[in-house]
């Protein structure tokens, strides 16, 4: 299950990617620039209302917001190498994701 800290910490790479302060975020969600701290912070975990906010201010499904595909043993670092990564790949139109993704592909088949 994903904690607060991972959706806030994946809230606040979105949030750089797309160039926003926590001030443009809140303004765009309708909510407190403080709220969106708590919650880049994971000191809240955002309501559906909020979450709903946030996907269509960032660009991204709720879904992604969600789910992260962390395990337990995923340490800190990787963790957010790996959120900064999804925020930039979601920041990406069609046909610069594919090429991304085709370099993406490249890089795993070093990895076996």
């Amino acid at each position: 299950m994903i904690s607060g800290k991972q959706i806030g910490s994946l809230v606040r790479e979105l949030r750089r990617v797309r160039k926003l302060t926590q001030a443009n975020l809140a303004e765009a969600t309708s909510r407190t620039e403080d709220a969106i701290s708590q919650i880049e912070r994971g000191v809240n975990i955002p309501n559906v209302e909020t979450l709903i906010a946030l996907s269509k201010a960032l660009e991204v499904p709720v879904d992604a917001l969600l789910t992260s595909g962390f395990d337990e043993q995923s340490s800190s670092d990787q963790r957010e190498k790996i959120q900064r990564a999804i925020a930039v790949l979601w920041s990406l139109d069609d046909p610069v994701l594919g090429v991304a993704l085709k370099q993406l592909d490249a890089l795993a088949t070093l990895k076996r």
